[in-house]
């Protein structure tokens, strides 16, 4: 059983990692919003999992692009 948990974290881990590698590699505006419903949607998904030191930095990594392009945008339709 320890084995399989291992697999499948390892595959909803790179997944992760691909995800977020697309999402700060193709920053353009027009699709600004649909990649921060996507970081969203990922930070649900991925809520209390354990991730290793490359992922925290990847993590930290999409954070700060999220707070740059999305977090300004939500505060804005706010008001």
């Amino acid at each position: 059983m320890g084995l399989t948990t291992t697999r499948v974290f390892t595959r909803h881990s790179r997944r992760l990692v691909c995800a977020g590698l697309f999402l700060t590699f193709a920053s353009t505006a027009a699709l600004a919003d649909e990649r921060c419903q996507q970081l969203e949607a990922l930070n649900r998904q991925y809520a209390g999992v354990t991730l290793t030191s490359t992922q925290q930095q990847l993590k930290r990594q999409l954070v700060a692009w999220y707070r740059q392009n999305c977090h300004s945008r939500r505060v804005e339709a706010r008001n």
